[in-house]
Parts: structure tokens; sequence; C-alpha cells
């Protein structure tokens, strides 16, 4: 279980960037997550599974490319937002710094600590650890390498939000953003990375081609860590192969960058190198978290929670159910419910509830109906209406079938339905 804090922010920016209705078209389009997980995203102090972490960055990316979003330049704005706004999670950002709020009061160096204490405060970034790299008076180069123990694990567009996430991390502080934040080394393949918006290959000379382009070759791990001169243990793994970027790869649609120039994907672990200007520092860095905490007890927060309240109950009082002609099935919310002769008979109700509102019907009705019942003279209507009634068990909070008397039944909703066929 991580932090649900990242998915919270960008959660506040959705609410914020798009209506009700568009948000609720993301929620219906991922439909990995039920009607609880969606809530759980906004508690206070809330935890997810690592799993639904990735998962759910990874779903909106996609769902930002199918608007012709880039899902880069979203998450720049979404925190440029909060670096201007108080309706941040302040409370979980405050609390997660306790441990150290006496060293950000004797620092001398407020965004260095800032990033020594990112891997322990974030419980996102998995086995993550600090290495410091070259320093001057004025500037400094340090590098956070993070790992998925289980590759299996690894979500295509997760690391350019977790980037993303370091270098304005010193903003709750009130401090400014690090100056340059550089992905050096991604776990991702590159064909990973492309996430199928590019066509790729690797030819007899160990060279990639998007697109009919050569962008890079393959190497080892080692030149990854000669070039930016990052120590490391493992003799084994420097001997890797890997794919080195030779010019930034963007997406043709959006103008997002897929493949980072200079970047090695393919590697043990993931590698960022941040650089930032050095003995920067504020008498109080915490003002502008205590400052959200009060706000939000009256008019900053309160667009933010009513926008929330919209999208569950939007998300609670309808549903969507469609009829897939190609296999004969039917589903709800985007989830399998049921197929052949059972869908068909959904399907008949919905058709007639859909287009006149009606709610009685007769089960003769069906036992006329060549696609339902193909035998008149030994329908077995019956049986199958039972299948029917035990499919939409599962379904029961939206609509289900009342047999209430002989002869027929009652369709009963219990919200706004949404029937389609395609």
């Amino acid at each position: 279980m991580v932090s649900n804090i990242l998915l919270r922010m960008v959660h506040i920016e959705m609410l914020s960037a798009f209506q009700t209705n568009e948000v609720l078209d993301f929620v219906r389009s991922f439909n990995k997550f039920e009607f609880s997980e969606w809530d759980q995203i906004w508690f206070e102090e809330g935890s997810v599974p690592l799993f639904m972490h990735r998962s759910w960055v990874d779903g909106l990316v996609q769902w930002l490319y199918s608007r012709g979003i880039s899902p880069n330049q979203f998450l720049k704005n979404m925190m440029e937002h909060f670096e201007k706004s108080e309706a941040i999670p302040s409370r979980p950002l405050l609390r997660s710094y306790l441990p150290y709020v006496s060293q950000f009061y004797a620092t001398k160096d407020a965004r260095r600590l800032c990033l020594e204490c990112l891997p322990l405060r974030q419980s996102f970034l998995n086995h993550a650890r600090l290495i410091s790299g070259k320093e001057t008076k004025t500037e400094r180069t340090d590098f956070v390498i993070m790992s998925c123990k289980d590759e299996e694990c690894l979500a295509t567009n997760y690391m350019p939000w977790i980037n993303m996430v370091i270098r304005y991390s010193p903003i709750f502080l009130n401090l400014p953003a690090y100056e340059n934040v550089q992905l050096c080394a991604s776990q991702n393949s590159a064909m990973m990375s492309l996430d199928g918006r590019a066509i790729a290959d690797i030819n007899s000379e160990k060279k990639i081609t998007v697109n009919g382009e050569v962008v890079g070759k393959i190497v080892k791990f080692n030149e990854c860590l000669e070039r930016y001169g990052i120590p490391w243990e493992n003799p084994y793994e420097k001997e890797l192969e890997c794919v080195h970027i030779e010019k930034d790869v963007l997406d043709s649609k959006t103008g997002n960058i897929l493949l980072h120039k200079d970047c090695y994907y393919g590697t043990p672990a993931n590698v960022t190198k941040v650089n930032y200007k050095t003995g920067i520092t504020i008498q109080d860095p915490f003002a502008k978290l205590m400052a959200s905490v009060v706000r939000q007890e009256f008019d900053v927060w309160k667009p933010i929670q009513k926008a929330h309240e919209n999208l569950l109950g939007a998300l609670n009082d309808s549903v969507t159910v469609i009829y897939y002609n190609s296999d004969d099935s039917i589903a709800v919310n985007s989830k399998h419910l049921m197929r052949n002769v059972p869908a068909r008979i959904l399907r008949k109700i919905l058709r007639e509830y859909s287009q006149t509102g009606r709610e009685e019907y007769e089960n003769r009705e069906f036992k006329r109906d060549a696609d339902i019942c193909m035998d008149p003279l030994r329908p077995n209507f019956e049986s199958r209406l039972n299948r029917v009634v035990t499919h939409l068990e599962k379904v029961s909070n939206f609509f289900e079938i009342d047999r209430h008397r002989r002869g027929g039944f009652r369709f009963v909703p219990k919200c706004q339905i949404n029937f389609k066929e395609e």
C-alpha cells in the first residue's frame, strides 16, 4: 500500500480543469476499479495498492491522449497550478514533513534537504535512494535512484509523472522548483515507453528505428553510468544491454515526449538527474501549508469538494449498458455481465425501456421471439429468465428484475440507464 497524495493531487486538478461529465467519462472508460476505490483516492491520509497507483496513472494518460491532450503538459499545468493555489492536499503533505520540521528551520539549503527527504516521505517512490553528484559553490547535481523489483508491475507512463513530482516538490514549502530534472535511465523498455503510439524496430546493426528513422542504439548500461558519473555496485547489472535514445521522439498528435534524448531504456533501475542552485532557503518553509490548512476550512476548498461530490453522485446515479453484436454479450460500465440468450433477453428489455420507459413485461412476448426461444413448442423461457435474474444480482444497485406475478415480470431501474448497441 502506498500514499494516495499524488492521485489526490491529480484528482483535484481534474475536478478543477474539467466538467463533471468529462471526469465521469474518464471514470467509465477506466473500468478496473470499483466505486469505493474511486472514493478512496479522495480520502485524506488514504492509501491504495501500488498496482492501482500505477494503473490509475496509465489509465489517465490514455484518456488524455484520446482527448488530444499532452499528458506531460497536463501534469506541468497541475504542478504550476498548485504552486499558486491553496487548494492542495495540505494536511497529508504537512504530516509527511513532521519528522523533518526542525531540520528545515536549521538548514542552509532547504531544497537539498527537500530532496533528501523525498524518498522517505513518498511511499510510491519504490526502493528510492539519493546519490550525491557534482557540487560547486552555486549549484549541485544529485541523482534519485528508484527500482521496481517486480517487472510485471511496471507501468508504461509512470516515470515522467514521478519526475514531475520530484521537480516541483519544493513548491509546497514555498521554494522554487528544481531548475532541471532529467530522466537518465528507465526500467521500461523503449518499446513499452512508446505505448503503441509509434512503430519501432531494432535492425541487424542493433539500432532502434521509430517510424523508419534511426533514433538510438543498443549499448551496455555501464555507458549510462559513465556518461552521468553514477557509481554502481553491481558489476553484473553494468553489463546488461539497454537502448540509448539519441533524439527526442514525440507523439505525432499531442507533441508529448515518448522517448527522451540521452535516456537509456530497459535498465536495471530508474535514474533521475536533478540539477539545481544551492543555498536557497526560506524563513518559514511551512507557512504556505499552514495557511492552506486554515483556508480550506472556509472558501478555497468548497468548490473542489462540491465537484467531487457531484462526480460521486453522477457515478452512483447513472450506468452505461452496452450490447455487443460481435459476440452477443452485454457489459455494464465496461464490465462483462452476460452473453448469448440471457444477453438477448436483457437487450430486448433495455431496448423497450430506453425507447418508451416501459417497465412491465409479459413472458409470452419473449417466447414468441425467435432470437430468444428458437423452439416455440419448448420455449423454456422461465429457466432462461432465472439466469438473467441471477446475473443481475451483480449489478442490483443499478437495476433488477422483479418476478412479482405469474406470467410476467417488472424491470426495476434504480438509476439513469444509458443503453446502446455496438
